[in-house]
């Protein structure tokens, strides 16, 4: 009984800490003494595709008997707050901690710290510019980008006025993506960017900058977004101007509602990732790394473009 009593103000006590430090925690997962804790930091709350990272962590690390703590800023994409959370860890000596950077070289010294109290970090979905880190995993983003832009230049016929919705451009996730985008479209002269502008990779700031951009510009074919959440606060802008029937919009993520938006025609094309697969994939490298095995500096998960062409292929994840 008094063994239960103190498990349980241990738990208590680890969530009001991070409460405290300004960010959320989900219950830790796994029992017994002895048991390795894994954490994974996301960027964000109000993504689905942080969701999903978590998810996938939470699944690996249930099968495994190990526990696992989740924790995201609760104001989206801050920097401060997601280094106060790495400290967070480090103070409580977890076993390993999984990052999804919101900024590049502003979480360095954050994994310094924790690599100087013998903390592994692996980073995910998004790179750094430093620190020892065991690897990262993720989508090739430049790549990918690369393929959802090809495929709006086929859909455009090779011409066109674009706009582009940019992500995060201090982060490599958002860096890569941007280069993706200009390196295909430097391809096509007939192709002119007449705006741009950084969406923050969030729904809402993707709806607040497009309805201004509608009064800005006076004429666009397409929206290029960095991600699928700055996609679809676009689509909602544009529905309500009443041009979403003539202008097209392409995301990047395979979230749930951006493929429903393939399916029901409002979106042109996105591209899936898996990041559940990325977060589990972290965790394992870690693992490896933990049991002196030699760790890969990167391991890539599989993309997959989804559009009109092959979206019944992906009814599960709509319907699921």
């Amino acid at each position: 009984m008094k063994k239960k009593i103190f498990l349980a103000l241990l738990i208590t006590l680890i969530v009001m800490a991070v409460y405290a430090g300004g960010g959320k925690e989900a219950e830790p997962t796994g029992e017994g003494e002895g048991t390795l804790t894994f954490a994974l930091i996301t960027k964000a709350l109000n993504n689905p595709f942080w969701e999903r990272m978590g998810n996938g962590a939470r699944e690996l690390c249930e099968e495994r008997g190990w526990n696992f703590l989740y924790l995201a800023p609760t104001k989206a994409m801050n920097l401060e707050e997601q280094n106060r959370l790495m400290d967070d860890l480090i103070a409580k000596k977890v076993d390993g901690i999984v990052l999804a950077p919101v900024d590049s070289a502003g979480v360095v010294p954050a994994i310094e710290r924790a690599t100087q109290a013998g903390i592994p970090v692996a980073v995910s979905a998004t790179g750094v510019y430093g620190g020892d880190i065991v690897t990262y995993t993720g989508t090739d983003n430049y790549e990918g980008m690369k393929l959802v832009v090809e495929h709006m230049v086929e859909v455009l016929g090779g011409k066109g006025r674009v706009i582009v919705l940019d992500g995060l451009l201090a982060a490599t996730v958002g860096q890569d993506r941007r280069k993706g985008v200009d390196d295909v479209l430097a391809k096509y002269p007939a192709i002119e960017i007449v705006a741009r502008q950084d969406a923050m990779m969030q729904r809402a700031s993707g709806m607040q900058v497009m309805e201004n951009l509608i009064q800005a510009v006076a004429e666009f074919d397409a929206v290029i977004a960095a991600n699928d959440e700055e996609a679809l606060g676009a689509i909602e802008a544009l529905d309500a101007a009443g041009m979403l029937d003539r202008v097209m919009v392409s995301g990047f993520d395979g979230n749930r509602d951006a493929l429903t938006a393939v399916r029901d025609g409002r979106m042109v094309v996105t591209l899936i990732q898996q990041p559940e697969k990325m977060a589990a994939d972290a965790i394992l490298a870690i693992i490896d790394h933990m049991n002196g095995k030699e760790v890969p500096k990167r391991l890539p998960t599989e993309m997959i473009l989804a559009s009109k062409r092959n979206i019944d292929q992906f009814k599960d994840k709509i319907d699921g």
